[in-house]
């Protein structure tokens, strides 16, 4: 088709003019999270404004204009300020700050002036939960500057440089403290539809102090920005309508989190019907699904414990997840259990864990234990000291998972962590806990198991090879030894044990599996089980290649071939992906990547539900 010369023409010119627009308009990085190159679109009504003030500008400076007008413009002789307040606008903690009080790892929060309607639609939560509005207009307090004609435009310049993390320019009326006087004034704001608005700040307010407490960015320290507002709010001798204004609010509890405790920020997602989340909030903060039970995308949870002096020693270093209980351990050894705790599973974790005084409930560690490793089960948890190898076990014990011995009936619960008969004497380096069933490695290299109704077993490869990690799944158990080679034991219904026992579903002899290359001495075999599926990662000690094998049940797809077809022996998994980390919930499987990306396959009813860490960019951990 021949295109007519003043066709092209027209389109040269309007393709001209929207590279013009991408040019000079901020384009939103959602890396960094704040604005960049372009500027800011001319807006006729603050042009408008100028003209109707004889050349002159007012500014309404409700957060760190309040405080710090900086060394610019603003500062310059012949700019006047007065205080004064606007109403119908709340001072909201909810604009995340990547550019001046935090990063784009963790961002801090800075407030910004959202109208009383724009609040109230925020806080109409999920499943009719509402706030009941304020009967008079908010009144928001802060300071109105006069800006000269000659420093209009460089004061314009340098506030869309300043505001660039999300903030808009709007147009308000305030009033003089002193005069009682009314203006317009220009307004910079982030608005509930900029990319850096944070709702759940807005709607949980110890979240944002405990985000508060600890964010720093290129502008220094963000609790040092709330308390210079804090501090300029009960300096002026303004009516402050507190009731409306949460800054003192967060202000103190920003200095209870850093006097009294120590915070460990996790992301989650899944079940919170036991709060294993930490996600139990009275208006429902974290906006769950499925009336509070689920949180179907990646969610911000603070863990809350007591302080300590040494923070170092603090460092996550691993995660763990039972049927309804969560835990986290540290470098220290200290262990933090919370979530489902009708057995006694959370042992005394949660004793004393609703501080009055505490913004959110305290999670004490396990006492007079220092931990070298955990694992969850359905309803128990099994521990094993440092130093020592004593494993401790505590929670549901209906099926002997605990003590080794099935109770008298009635009696299932075991509250106050003790070492099994079973294993009273012996030095643990590993343990797994299944549905019903927990398993022991020795430092000798053997396996020990009990729970699910039946005896101790106690179990060595005849070789004399040591075994040296160990998984369990819901009614199956996986180890590998120090030769690289992988042996299964218990319920084959799905093909779990990746082996073929004569059509029998069930095999408590443990025997080896094929079709997994073993690897050659000093390489790394991390076994992971889900309920009915296993997978394995081999670590090539000489060329640092990793492959990953797994088998088993496969009808969620939790093996990610894109299939729905159990399978009876290993096959090779994740070839497009570089694995670096495994790990398996009941039905799904989870890979960290080696950009660090986290993958999920499989069983998703309450979306794929994991915990991790992030104490970086590049530092996360996974739940097991």
């Amino acid at each position: 088709m021949k295109i007519c010369a003043s066709t092209q023409q027209q389109q040269q010119q309007e393709q001209e003019e929207e590279d013009v627009v991408t040019r000079t308009t901020p384009q939103w990085d959602p890396i960094q999270q704040i604005y960049v190159g372009g500027v800011v679109p001319e807006n006729a009504e603050i042009q408008a404004l100028i003209q109707r003030n004889g050349g002159y500008l007012r500014l309404f400076g409700y957060g760190s204009l309040c405080w710090n007008p900086g060394t610019g413009a603003l500062a310059k002789s012949g700019v006047v300020s007065t205080l004064g307040r606007t109403r119908g606008y709340k001072r909201c903690w909810a604009q995340k700050s990547t550019d001046h009080r935090g990063r784009p790892e963790f961002p801090g929060i800075v407030c910004t002036l959202l109208s009383d309607r724009e609040v109230e639609e925020i806080r109409h939560l999920p499943e009719g939960v509402t706030i009941p509005p304020s009967v008079e207009p908010t009144m928001t307090e802060g300071v109105i500057y006069l800006i000269p004609p000659d420093l209009v435009e460089e004061c314009l310049e340098e506030l869309d440089f300043r505001e660039k993390g999300g903030y808009a320019r709007d147009i308000i009326e305030v009033q003089e403290d002193e005069t009682g006087e009314t203006h317009e004034a220009l307004l910079y704001r982030g608005t509930p539809d900029n990319p850096a608005i944070w709702k759940r700040a807005l709607l949980d307010l110890p979240f944002a102090a405990a985000i508060i407490s600890i964010a720093e960015g290129p502008s220094g320290e963000n609790d040092f920005y709330l308390n210079s507002l804090d501090h300029f709010l009960s300096e002026t001798h303004n009516s402050i309508a507190t009731e409306n204004d949460d800054t003192t609010s967060l202000a103190n509890m920003a200095r209870y989190f850093q006097a009294k405790s120590q915070l460990f920020f996790l992301f989650g997602s899944g079940s919170n019907q036991h709060n294993q989340l930490l996600l139990n909030r009275p208006n429902n903060a974290a906006m769950l699904n499925n009336g509070g039970e689920d949180s179907r995308s990646q969610t911000e949870i603070i863990l809350c414990t007591p302080t300590t002096n040494d923070s170092v020693s603090c460092k996550p270093v691993e995660l763990f997840a039972g049927g309804g209980h969560s835990g986290l351990l540290t470098e220290k050894g200290d262990l933090y259990l919370w979530g489902w705790n009708e057995n006694g599973q959370c042992a005394n974790c949660l004793e004393g864990g609703d501080s009055t005084d505490s913004p959110l409930p305290v999670v004490q560690p396990l006492s007079s234990l220092v931990v070298a490793s955990a694992a969850l089960g359905f309803s128990h948890t099994l521990v094993i000291e440092r130093d020592t190898g004593i494993v401790y076990a505590f929670g549901n014990n209906e099926r002997g998972q605990v003590t080794g011995q099935v109770p008298p009936k009635g009696s299932i619960q075991e509250v106050i962590p003790r070492t099994p008969e079973c294993l009273k004497g012996v030095r643990a380096t590993a343990v797994a806990a299944g549905l019903f069933h927990s398993a022991v490695l020795t430092d000798g290299g053997e396996l020990i198991t009990f729970g699910s109704g039946e005896s101790v077993g106690y179990w060595k490869p005849n070789d004399g090879s040591r075994l040296v990690s160990l998984a369990c799944g819901r009614k199956h158990t996986i180890v590998s030894d120090d030769q690289g080679r992988i042996w299964t034991m218990g319920e084959n219904k799905y093909g779990q044990l990746g082996r073929s026992i004569d059509g029998k579903k069930y095999d408590a002899n443990p025997a080896l599996v094929e079709g997994i290359p073993i690897p050659k001495e000093g390489s790394t075999m991390h076994v992971a089980c889900g309920w009915s599926h296993c997978v394995v990662l081999v670590e090539n000690k000489d060329s640092n290649e990793k492959a990953v094998f797994g088998w088993g049940r496969n009808d969620m797809g939790q093996l990610g071939l894109g299939t729905r077809e159990n399978l009876q022996s290993p096959v090779r998994l994740f070839d497009v992906v570089k694995v670096e980390q495994i790990s398996c919930g009941s039905e799904f499987t989870l890979v960290v990547s080696s950009s660090n990306e986290i993958l999920g396959c499989g069983w998703n009813e309450q979306y794929v539900q994991r915990i991790c860490w992030r104490t970086t960019a590049k530092d996360f951990g996974l739940l097991h």
